[in-house]
């Protein structure tokens, strides 16, 4: 991503102390210097980034998935997505991801979004992209990946996101984007 710097804001790293490294991320306590010159600490999570997926049929639905999320206790509905293996490419990241969860597989990729899901203690970048064209694929989901794929029309999406249903932030942002996209907004 475009960095955007604003030397008036910047703070400066002064050292990096690795605390954790586990499988998914890690974890560093930085001294940094602030703007007025006082010194600070920050702890960072250091993510390889993911992609997301809004799979789009000819008939305007879109995939999900359900599945526990151990962070939340909860189950929950989210756009196909997963972790990059590094060096992966997002657009492959997402094409596998679409396949190993979903049994689909797209002929055109739009990218939709590149953004900081939390930009103010991680450097986690998610890709989240339009896929159209779609077809059946032969599934075959990670080592321990348990999940249920549902289909759900994209006006009904809308309505869930808005009734608190589905409350994922790649989830909400990847549909509204791409409602947007197709012009669903302006019919």
């Amino acid at each position: 991503m475009q960095r955007r710097n604003d030397p008036v804001l910047t703070e400066e790293v002064l050292s990096s102390d690795p605390r954790f490294i586990g499988r998914v991320f890690s974890v560093e306590v930085q001294d940094v210097r602030l703007p007025d010159g006082r010194l600070s600490k920050r702890e960072v999570v250091r993510h390889p980034g993911g992609a997301c997926v809004v799979a789009l049929d000819d008939e305007q639905n879109l995939f999900l998935v359900r599945q526990h999320r151990v962070g939340t206790g909860d189950t929950t509905r989210e756009l196909p997505a997963g972790k990059l293996d590094i060096p992966e490419d997002p657009l492959e990241c997402a094409r596998r991801e679409l396949a190993e969860e979903t049994s689909v597989i797209a002929e055109q990729w739009d990218l939709l979004s590149r953004y900081y899901p939390s930009p103010g203690y991680t450097d986690e970048v998610i890709s989240i992209y339009l896929a159209r064209g779609l077809s059946k694929a032969y599934a075959r989901p990670d080592d321990g990946e348990f999940l249920t794929v549902e289909k759900i029309h994209l006006t009904d999406a809308l309505n869930q996101i808005r009734d608190g249903l589905i409350t994922d932030g790649k989830t909400c942002l990847g549909i509204y984007m791409a409602a947007d996209f197709i012009g669903y907004f302006t019919r």
